[in-house]
């Protein structure tokens, strides 16, 4: 079932995050549209913000940022009736590039302020929601380097060097894998866990992009313990032909729940982004129709309609 907005009552709440990149362009397009009202919003207040909307009688509710933001705002919503629309604001945008919202906010805001909202699946990671990708192991290592070296340099320069500097550091740890759908605890020596939310099509990228027709559940990815050269080996194919040329090096399977053991109590778990220390073991969770997001419908995607 979808839904849409009447257009001529009240106006669509956007949250926009006054430092972001992006935030200038965001509220020239907003505020010469009546169909909304904007709401400065620091990224601290965006879930105070959000419960005062509801409780105020707000259907829809927009937000302006990177998938971090978008994903604090999406762990407000879920599971209620209330609408969230996305206008991208990152650098990457990777909710909006699976869904078929458009990059450019003035489409987005036609999007948002027109568009019908339809259920989405979501991940949970100890009860931390996530919408894109969560991972343990590599990858963290890479995001917080780069986060350093962002201070310094641009995002893609930085990206490379952290990449390089990941490769030559690359941590490994011990992991159990336990889930409801297996009947075997799998055990690794491990140097990343990846987990997505719906299955992935690895022949395009490093981690691939969602399949449109896949299944509906955690794809989880390990990569075992490889010594320098076999890793290089790897990420270059990855980033030029896909993981599916690397399947045979990872373990990669699909299910609803999963249990991560570690051998310390407390690790750093990324996800869409954002990193946060976790207690052990984590808990992972697939959440069927969970979101109402506003976005084009499967035939307007197919289309064109709406599109980047």
């Amino acid at each position: 079932m979808t839904s849409q907005t009447n257009s001529g009552l009240r106006p669509i709440p956007v949250l926009v995050n006054p430092g972001g990149g992006s935030a200038a362009k965001v509220l020239e397009v907003l505020r010469g549209d009546s169909r909304f009202a904007v709401h400065e919003t620091e990224p601290r207040d965006l879930g105070a913000t959000i419960e005062q909307l509801r409780g105020d009688g707000a259907t829809r509710i927009g937000v302006s940022g990177g998938d971090g933001t978008i994903a604090a705002a999406a762990a407000v919503l879920a599971k209620t009736e209330t609408e969230l629309a996305v206008i991208p604001g990152g650098t990457l945008n990777h909710l909006a590039h699976d869904y078929g919202i458009p990059v450019e906010p003035a489409e987005a805001a036609e999007l948002a302020a027109t568009g019908s909202a339809r259920p989405i699946d979501v991940a949970t990671v100890n009860g931390q929601l996530f919408l894109n990708t969560s991972s343990v192991g590599a990858y963290v290592s890479f995001v917080r380097t780069r986060e350093r070296l962002e201070e310094k340099m641009w995002y893609w320069p930085a990206s490379i060097v952290a990449g390089l500097e990941m490769l030559f550091r690359m941590p490994r740890f011990d992991v159990e894998i336990d889930s409801p759908d297996s009947s075997e605890v799998k055990s690794y020596r491990a140097c990343l866990v990846f987990i997505s939310v719906g299955e992935r099509d690895f022949d395009k990228g490093m981690f691939g992009e969602r399949t449109a027709d896949g299944d509906r559940a955690l794809h989880v990815i390990v990569v075992p313990n490889a010594g320098l050269r076999r890793l290089f080996a790897m990420v270059f194919a990855a980033v030029f032909h896909g993981m599916r040329a690397n399947l045979h090096e990872v373990d990669s399977f699909l299910v609803d729940r999963c249990r991560i053991e570690m051998r310390r109590p407390k690790g750093n778990v990324s996800y869409d982004g954002e990193i946060e220390r976790m207690t052990a073991p984590l808990e992972y969770r697939y959440h069927r129709d969970a979101l109402r997001l506003v976005s084009p419908s499967p035939a307007e995607r197919a289309a064109g309609i709406l599109s980047e």
